[in-house]
């Protein structure tokens, strides 16, 4: 299964291909530090990582801000995208994942390709995710291409 992410700082967009048509989700980037009561809440997800405790609730104030450079090597970019592909009709699985970086990420000061960055993102995206809904998280296989050269075909 393969799955193009574009995991930016409001929203995970995700496309894919399911018995041969396309499919698209867009879910929020809604975490906080630390777990919360789920009761009588179905939207709410707590998630752990490193040991470090998240939960996913789109209505709390207290949200971590995701619209900076450090949001993508971060252990809540990892867990956006779990999150955003369990949303999916997708059962956990492997799946091999396009992931996007912002150019000023992806391109060095020299305008060259920051392979630095571009390993930094991958280390971060095979770190173990769980969580206390559904026992069994996806297991990324990480591949960090130019996803701008398969949109186009995607979206069409």
């Amino acid at each position: 299964m393969k799955v193009f992410i574009d995991d930016g700082s409001t929203n995970i967009k995700l496309i894919w291909l399911e018995n041969d048509e396309k499919k698209v989700a867009i879910v929020p980037t809604s975490f906080k530090r630390g777990w919360v009561a789920d009761i009588g809440n179905d939207d709410i997800v707590n998630f752990l990582i490193e040991g470090e405790k998240y939960s996913f609730d789109k209505l709390d104030i207290r949200n971590i801000t995701t619209n900076n450079s450090e949001w993508q090597y971060s252990l809540i970019n990892t867990v956006a995208i779990h999150h955003a592909l369990l949303q999916t009709s997708i059962i956990p699985q492997e799946v091999d994942i396009t992931v996007t970086l912002p150019l000023a990420e992806y391109y060095d000061e020299d305008n060259q390709i920051n392979f630095d960055n571009i390993e930094r993102k991958k280390k971060n995206l095979r770190k173990i995710v769980s969580n206390n809904k559904i026992f069994q998280c996806f297991l990324l296989k990480k591949y960090l291409l130019n996803l701008n050269q398969y949109l186009p075909d995607l979206i069409n």
